[in-house]
């Protein structure tokens, strides 16, 4: 069965509403996921961002977080995964990779030969350079 990664605005557009067309396209690619046409890969580090946005940009609980992930975790087609390859980190960030948050998912890519889904142009052309598959959403 095919695996997509993704990145942590990907998530964050599938739990708010903060750009109707992004997240329109996560409802989707969740539910495609939930009806297991693929398995979305969640790693670690974008767990950790994902709940540092909604404590402090959109002022969610951490009740209310921990149930969110609880729930993502139990969703079929969603699978979390510690996924830090320090190796592989530290070869790309901070030199071909700056932001050390997609180096950590870059660094997954390319040990799990996933593709990383996202909305982000910026951090496409940063990984295809870097030879990991990328979806453009």
């Amino acid at each position: 069965m095919k695996t997509i990664l993704i990145d942590t605005n990907a998530l964050l557009s599938y739990i708010t509403d903060r750009n109707k067309k992004q997240s329109d396209i996560m409802l989707d690619i969740f539910d495609r996921a939930g009806k297991l046409e693929f398995q979305i890969c969640i790693v670690s580090n974008v767990i950790a961002e994902f709940v540092y946005v909604l404590q402090k940009i959109y002022k969610t609980k951490p009740s209310l977080i921990s149930t969110i992930i609880k729930d993502m975790n139990t969703m079929p087609g969603i699978y979390l995964l510690p996924g830090f390859f320090p190796e592989t980190l530290f070869s790309i960030w901070p030199n071909k990779i700056k932001d050390y948050g997609d180096a950590f998912l870059a660094s997954a890519s390319i040990e799990l030969k996933y593709p990383i889904t996202t909305f982000d142009k910026k951090l496409s052309n940063q990984l295809i350079k870097l030879g990991c598959k990328v979806e453009l959403l």
